[in-house]
């Protein structure tokens, strides 16, 4: 069952994309949210957030401490939101098809290198087969320029060299949406189960934010997912 493009929606004036369902919700915010904002659209539900290093690192539900340093969410008990801020890295929605298990990941070019996503596909097993996943807003190959250092870190990928494009001399332009979705295919992900919205952050100046663009302005887009049902705090 694959998850649904989030549409645009608004909560309290301002903007965001969401996707509901009996026993799911999940999506993202937009450059005018802040976190005080996400506490009110989730009354009453622990907020998990996460102190993000650009690791390789995921958490359960059962794991996660305030101030837990990781970069992966994965929810096996319901009521509890997921939270993980971008600013032109990829987040990464997943969920099985009975919604009994969820969660985000947070991709940058650091992640992918290191393998986080090998890291949750070891993590979900035998279950592979019954989940889906969906890639949020990030910054797209076109608007991703890097050193050509990086090709050297990816040079053991067996998409290496597919996700990297020259621009000028000593620069290539970075896919890390191709490389993520090669690395789930790879690992036996069907293609029906990944989907994504195809929105760049960098190119939607006044809908997300970007560091790309913005700089150092510290605002980050929430990417959120609850599994509903009987959980803590009267979830």
């Amino acid at each position: 069952m694959a998850l649904t493009d989030p549409v645009a929606g608004s909560f309290a004036g301002k903007r965001l994309f969401i996707h509901e369902e009996n026993k799911l919700q999940f999506g993202y915010t937009t450059a005018d949210f802040n976190s005080r904002d996400l506490k009110h659209l989730f009354p009453a539900r622990p907020l998990l957030f996460l102190k993000q290093v650009h690791s390789a690192r995921i958490v359960s539900d059962a794991e996660w401490r305030v101030g837990s340093e990781a970069d992966g969410l994965l929810l096996e008990r319901p009521g509890m939101v997921a939270v993980i801020q971008t600013a032109d890295c990829l987040p990464l929605f997943f969920c099985d098809d009975s919604r009994r298990r969820g969660g985000i990941l947070h991709v940058g070019w650091r992640g992918l290198q290191q393998g986080i996503e090998e890291k949750l596909i070891a993590r979900l097993g035998k279950e592979l087969g019954d989940f889906s996943f969906f890639l949020g807003p990030a910054i797209e190959k076109s608007c991703y320029e890097v050193g050509e250092e990086l090709l050297g870190l990816f040079a053991e990928k067996s998409y290496g060299e597919r996700i990297f494009s020259p621009v000028r001399p000593g620069k290539y332009s970075l896919d890390i949406r191709s490389g993520l979705e090669l690395s789930l295919l790879s690992a036996g992900v069907a293609a029906e189960r990944i989907s994504g919205c195809g929105l760049c952050t960098y190119c939607s100046r006044g809908l997300f934010p970007s560091f790309r663009r913005d700089g150092g302005s510290g605002r980050r887009i929430f990417n959120f997912l609850l599994l509903k049902g009987n959980g803590p705090a009267g979830a």
